[in-house]
């Protein structure tokens, strides 16, 4: 069982916390983050696009659960009127899911996760449901009502490599569309000590998202990159992802993230986390970690 509690803070261009406000594309884009530092803070730690996390099949692909054998419920608080909770199980039975339960700044996002084996041990599937209410910053839309699905698929080679592919809000299959996006993802594992991962997202239907002048380079694109160690009981991770709503694709509009965990299997870990970039934006977290022996 996993028991996380997540501080964050943030510090933007506009004075208020309106998620739809007209403020400067930075800042309007790292608020469009999709919770993703405030699901999952070990992945953000390194970059926001890994696969291998306590969380990950909550992020950019539902297959990711059946990666990492855990039994997780979590808890996260961030700063600025966010805050989550999820249950996560892929340890005790031979699929995986959850469920969780997430708000930021008006938006009511209920997703539920179920994850398959494909090929036992080696590829694996995934599905989330969505289920978003509230104020939906991408339409920029208030009183937004929507219900849509997620797919995924993961690879595991030799424990080595890991491969995904996910296709994010595929069907809209009630409410007002969301936007489709595409995601793939690698993640290499050396000697279990050090873990290489990059990220990719393609948002499909661009102009159903709202965002002003996003940037031309590589237009559409999100990157995420990042590295953990892992040695013993001590974790860290530095990451970088840069998202398609700023102007530009450079090193002052790519977020940095660091994290430093203390981890024991079977008994708990803490990991603290910060990101910021040079255009003004900054969140810093801390996660309680609580995993009791169960399914073993």
């Amino acid at each position: 069982m996993l028991l996380g509690l997540a501080l964050s803070g943030s510090e933007y261009f506009n004075d208020g916390n309106d998620p739809l406000a007209k403020v400067t594309d930075t800042s309007w884009g790292n608020r469009s983050r999709e919770l993703r530092h405030a699901l999952d803070v070990q992945n953000c730690g390194k970059g926001c696009g890994a696969l291998l996390s306590y969380n990950s099949g909550f992020v950019m692909n539902p297959a990711a659960t059946m990666l990492e054998q855990l039994f997780s419920v979590s808890a996260i608080y961030q700063f600025l009127d966010a805050m989550s909770v999820s249950v996560n199980d892929s340890k005790t039975t031979v699929v995986g899911g959850g469920i969780l339960y997430s708000y930021n700044a008006g938006l009511h996002h209920i997703k539920t996760n179920f994850a398959f084996p494909i090929w036992p041990g080696y590829i694996y599937g995934g599905i989330n449901m969505n289920n978003y209410i509230g104020d939906f910053a991408p339409r920029q839309i208030k009183d937004f009502n929507s219900h849509s699905f997620d797919i995924g698929i993961t690879g595991n080679i030799l424990n080595l490599v890991y491969l995904g592919f996910a296709a994010l809000d595929v069907w809209t299959f009630a409410g007002k569309d969301v936007p489709r996006k595409l995601c793939w993802n690698i993640e290499v594992n050396i000697k279990n000590m050090i873990y290489i991962n990059n990220g990719w997202q393609y948002h499909l239907q661009q102009g159903k998202e709202g965002y002003p002048d996003p940037r031309k380079t590589m237009k559409g694109f999100d990157f995420y990159t990042g590295i953990e160690l892992r040695h013993a009981w001590f974790r860290t991770g530095l990451g970088f992802n840069n998202i398609a709503f700023v102007k530009e694709m450079s090193w002052y509009t790519t977020t940095k993230t660091i994290f430093v965990g203390f981890y024991k299997q079977m008994l708990g870990a803490i990991y603290a986390n910060f990101m910021y970039n040079e255009k003004g934006y900054y969140t810093f977290s801390i996660n309680l970690i609580w995993e009791p022996a169960i399914g073993n």
